[in-house]
Parts: C-alpha cells; structure tokens; sequence
C-alpha cells in the first residue's frame, strides 16, 4: 500500500516536493493509517484534530489519542474544542453541516496562519461509494454523481484508490493505534445504514465495485465538463448573473434542446427540489414563484429571476475625516485621546497610525474574514456570528468599519486585532458608536 500511496504525488496528486501538508486526524482508523502513511514521506507534515464533544468521554479519548500519536511522531498539532450542541441551537444547518463547516473553517483558518499548502483528509473508496449512494438516493444530477474529487482546491484525498480493507490490513501490519466511533455501529444516521447494510450486499455481488465506481465517476466528471463548458456558452443569451442570483430569458430558453435541463443545471446549486414546481414556471402565469429556504424563482413577463430571500443590498460609505460623519446611516464619533481608558462594547480604541484614510462603512458581506481581537489568526465573520449566537435579524443590522480592505471594527462587537493598541502606539483614536 505504501509505494501506491506514494506513487500518486506529482502524478494523479500534485507534487509535494518543499510543500507544507495539515493533516486531519479524528482518531479513526482512516485519519490513523493517513498519519502513518504521510509520515513516510519527504515532506512537512502537521496534524488537525477537531474536538466536537459530542461523545461525552469517547470523543475525549480520541482527542488524547491523536494528542499522544502527534507527540510519539515529534509533529506540531492543531486542535479545537467546539461547543457544537449550543451551536446546533442558533442555525438552521444539520448537525452533519455544521460540523463540516466548522471542520474546514478550523482548516482554512490553520493554512491562513501557518502558511500550509494542503490540507489532507482520509476519505477513502468506500466514502466514494457511500456517497455515491446517497446522491443517487436522492436525485442527484451528474455534478453529485461524481463523487468524492481526489482534489478540491487545497484539499487532497490520497487514500481514495483504497477501501476500507485494505487500511485495515495496512493497520494490523503495521501495529497502528486508532479508536473505534462507537456512533458508526448506529443505524440512527443513513449513511450508517448505507454503509453497514448496502454497501456489504454489493460487494458480495459487485467485489469488484469500487474499482468499477471508479471507472465511472471518471466519465461523469467528462460529463459535466461538457455540460459546463455548454452552460457557459449560454451566458448572456438564455441566462445573466445578476448581483443577488440570476435572471433566465425565457424566450432563448425555448430555443435550446432541452429547457428543463438547462434549469437543472442553473437552479439546483440553490437548493431546489420540487422540480415538477419549477420545470412549470415557464408557461406558468407572471408572479408566480418557487422558493427554497434561501432563494426566490419568480416568473416575471418572459424572465424567470432567481433572487436571495435573506439579501440586503450592499451599503457603503466613504469617511474621508473624523469630522465628516453626518452623511453615515449610523452615529460614529471619532476622537483624539491622551491615555488609555476602560471601553464598552460601544467603544474601540485604536492606533491611528494604522489606519488608512478615507475609512469605509459598509454591510457585512458572506466572504468577509477578520483577525478577532485576542486571537491568533484569522477567522470568517459568519463563523464569528455563529459561535457568538448572534440571531439572523441581529446580523442584519450590522455594520464594519474598514480602512482600506481590512475590518477595523465590528461595531459593537468586536475589534480587530491587527490595529491594537501596542507599546508602540503614539497617536491613539477613539471611535464611539451611539445606538
């Protein structure tokens, strides 16, 4: 299995010659036999470990393990503890979502900071085929028939030419450590039952299935290269992207081979479902529409406009002065002070020298990322707003203070940390927010 492994960088993987690699280790078998592989080669490697606490003193030990294995190895590790349950209660995402964005949120914060070229996980052939399964369950297009991609930007999944069997043996041979989930033997989850019921049953037919699975993701990624290559071609004549979503001409919609199918392709990256709904909006009467929990499809004369429920449109203002504040859609003040005082959640103060005149106003926006004050790198605002239990409606209202493209402040929230007050500091600005 090694020289496999090994063989795929620079090949079917990028190269990892003088690159920096985090590895996500949960504990498990898979993340386990990963360290040990990776272990083995010329490369910096550094360990992630997720602590979701939603195993009592199961997910403790699989903490101390990897705690324990990062040690034994001399390997830095990363680790977090998320109060995941709290979270659960403050957004509308399944506990399965959640813990992924908060997952690869902790990993792109790691790569921010640390300056790591990859990320690398331990999905291996028998996610692919689980996952496969599931998408198909569901309906899924050609996009989500195409499985578990071996690399997503910075993320590489090297064990996907391996089934679970074959990290089984390459553990026993090799006397590695790893930790049951007792949550895997639940049939509570469905991709429990998929993979403790029908994924046995087809290899018993199929031994040879994730080979074959293989062979045929590869064509349904041919597929969709085609089918989006003929998307793009459509842009500006049957379709638009428009600041919120996008705007699809119904009349060139007509003209194509296969309408419904070019709706598919545009619509269902936006949560749609009820296809039957959506395919009769065309000769449907004008203002009818199709919602999902986040996006509106409304029939307007011969367009069908595809708009975000939650958007607000984007706000901004341009402050050239500290006197020049009448114009803001809320009361900042601005002022020179001698010392340091004691500050409310109302009150920032910073080092003027750090600030880049004129500063802006402006909403939040979904991409935006900040360098919470106190904390050591950066971290995405949605996440901030998340682990503060911050209510939808609340996070309408909220405004960011900004010199140049950085986040000064979210007012009355939080400060940024890149523009603290230091030893350093010789002009200090204090900015008031009055609500």
């Amino acid at each position: 299995m090694l020289d496999s492994f090994s063989a795929q960088f620079g090949t079917i993987l990028p190269s990892l010659d003088g690159k920096r690699i985090l590895l996500a280790v949960s504990g498990g078998l898979d993340s386990c036999v990963l360290l040990d592989l990776m272990r083995r080669q010329a490369v910096d490697i550094a360990v992630a470990h997720c602590n979701y606490q939603l195993r009592g003193d199961e997910s403790n030990a699989d903490h101390q393990l990897v705690k324990q294995l990062a040690k034994k190895h001399n390997l830095v590790l990363h680790d977090v503890v998320f109060d995941t349950k709290t979270m659960l209660d403050t957004t509308k995402e399944s506990l399965q979502m959640l813990a992924r964005r908060l997952r690869y949120s902790f990993f792109d914060d790691l790569c921010d900071a640390h300056g790591y070229d990859y990320v690398m996980t331990a999905h291996h052939a028998d996610d692919a085929l689980e996952t496969f399964l599931m998408n198909w369950s569901r309906g899924s297009g050609v996009k989500g028939l195409e499985g578990i991609p071996r690399q997503n930007g910075t993320i590489l999944r090297p064990l996907l030419d391996f089934d679970r069997q074959v990290l089984l043996q390459h553990a026993n041979a090799n006397d590695l450590q790893w930790r049951e989930d007792s949550s895997n033997a639940s049939e509570a989850y469905l991709r429990n039952q998929v993979r403790l019921t029908i994924v046995p049953a087809l290899k018993e037919v199929f031994p040879n299935i994730t080979d074959k699975l293989r062979e045929t993701q590869q064509h349904l990624q041919q597929a969709n290269e085609l089918i989006s290559a003929y998307m793009q071609g459509l842009e500006g004549v049957v379709w638009n992207p428009t600041t919120n979503g996008l705007s699809i001409d119904l009349t060139a919609l007509s003209r194509v081979n296969s309408p419904n199918g070019v709706l598919y392709q545009l619509l269902s990256p936006f949560g749609f479902t009820d296809w039957d709904a959506v395919y009769r909006l065309p000769i449907g009467q004008s203002g009818t529409e199709v919602r999902t929990d986040d996006y509106q499809l409304l029939k307007d004369r011969e367009l069908l406009i595809l708009q975000s429920i939650s958007s607000k449109s984007f706000e901004h203002y341009t402050i050239e002065s500290s006197e020049q504040t009448d114009h803001l859609p809320i009361d900042l003040h601005f002022e020179q002070i001698d010392a340091l005082s004691p500050c409310d959640k109302n009150t920032l103060i910073v080092d003027a020298d750090l600030l880049k005149w004129p500063l802006k106003l402006r909403t939040w926006q979904a991409a935006d990322r900040f360098f919470p004050f106190g904390m050591q790198g950066s971290q995405k605002l949605s996440d901030y707003f998340i682990n503060q239990k911050i209510s939808r409606l609340e996070k309408e209202k909220i405004w960011l203070l900004c010199s140049d493209s950085k986040i000064v402040w979210v007012v009355g929230h939080r400060a940024d940390d890149r523009f603290k007050v230091s030893n350093n500091t010789k002009n200090l600005l204090q900015i008031t927010w009055r609500d």
